[in-house]
């Protein structure tokens, strides 16, 4: 299985609001555009529509989560868009920072199902770029 990690010098539970925040998503993510489709704060079972620029072209994906354990696990499942799921988790380090660490889990149907370990990479190659983003932001004090 794919991953990507990154540190990041803010405590688990600030990092994880960040990224959990729909409203930050731009900040560090290609996204142009997100609303949440579901009421309340954010929690298993919000769903959102995102608009995402990549490659010139625009993409639009709905999203719910899966999993939400405040600073330490969110787990995104894409209902519609690409068929790559994204699974965050958030680890204290020994200086006080985050190890923040994302594994892309493809799920692409029947035979082309033999592409997703090359998709997982792919993803997580992209947001590697992400989390650097994500760690500026964050480190800069965009909260």
């Amino acid at each position: 299985m794919a991953s990507t990690t990154v540190e990041i010098a803010r405590p688990p539970d600030e990092v994880f609001a960040f990224v959990t925040d729909p409203t930050k998503l731009s900040a560090w993510q290609d996204a142009e555009e997100v609303q949440q489709l579901t009421e309340g704060p954010v929690r298993a079972g919000t769903r959102f529509r995102e608009v995402h620029k990549a490659m010139g072209r625009r993409r639009v994906e709905l999203t719910e989560v899966v999993e939400h354990d405040p600073g330490r696990l969110f787990h995104i499942r894409v209902v519609e868009g690409p068929p790559v799921d994204g699974r965050w988790e958030f680890a204290p380090t020994p200086a006080g920072g985050t190890r923040v660490t994302l594994t892309p889990l493809a799920h692409l149907p029947g035979r082309a199902r033999i592409a997703n370990r090359a998709m997982e990479q792919m993803t997580a190659l992209a947001f590697r770029r992400f989390h650097r983003r994500l760690k500026r932001a964050l480190e800069q004090g965009a909260m």
